[in-house]
């Protein structure tokens, strides 16, 4: 119930931030039940929102508890159009080998990471991996938790394509959401 709540406020807010997507985090409990594609469906249609207006972020831990049903249930919400993201990747056990089989379409590198590019000669090297895997791929990675200008200076560096944090603002009520730049600038990632 809860969840189709968030969703259905998803689509009331979408209408607010014309040309962006909002990400909704979804359970591994809720990709459990088939009622998660059923749901969606219902309330896009109740909505009228389209589902590539949305990003729906797993974490890893769910992504590596993956049955065949859950891997079915996100490509079916791959087919009405949803956005797939795992969220918080490199916090995990999630290799670099689940990139090539699970349905997603981005990648959002853990703050952690980014926080430490520049002093950890590991997280430079993780981070232009994932970048350089996710291109070959056609997937996009996103630097989450970045606070200043010199890191995203050195996600972007390091081949990040989209950028998360505090450096673009804080988590706001929707009315007080300072006025996004226009669509050509640097994009943002909002979260519901």
């Amino acid at each position: 119930m809860l969840g189709e709540w968030v969703f259905k406020r998803a689509c009331t807010d979408v209408g607010h931030f014309p040309g962006r997507r909002i990400s909704i985090n979804v359970s591994g409990e809720q990709l459990k039940r088939d009622e998660i594609v059923t749901m969606c469906d219902r309330v896009l249609k109740k909505t009228g929102c389209s589902a590539t207006q949305f990003i729906i972020e797993i974490t890893e831990t769910v992504a590596t508890a993956a049955t065949p049903e859950i891997l079915r249930r996100l490509e079916v919400l791959r087919g009405l159009g949803f956005h797939i993201a795992l969220d918080d990747f490199g916090t995990g056990h999630c290799g670099f080998n689940y990139l090539k089989t699970l349905p997603i379409d981005s990648i959002k590198i853990d703050r952690s990471y980014i926080h430490s590019l520049a002093h950890d000669q590991v997280a430079q090297i993780f981070v232009s991996a994932l970048a350089q895997i996710a291109r070959i791929q056609d997937v996009t990675i996103v630097a989450e938790g970045v606070e200043t200008q010199e890191e995203f200076a050195l996600a972007k560096a390091a081949g990040c394509n989209r950028f998360q944090g505090y450096f673009f603002g804080r988590p706001a009520p929707r009315d007080k959401v300072a006025p996004l730049r226009a669509i050509d600038a640097e994009p943002l990632a909002l979260s519901a």
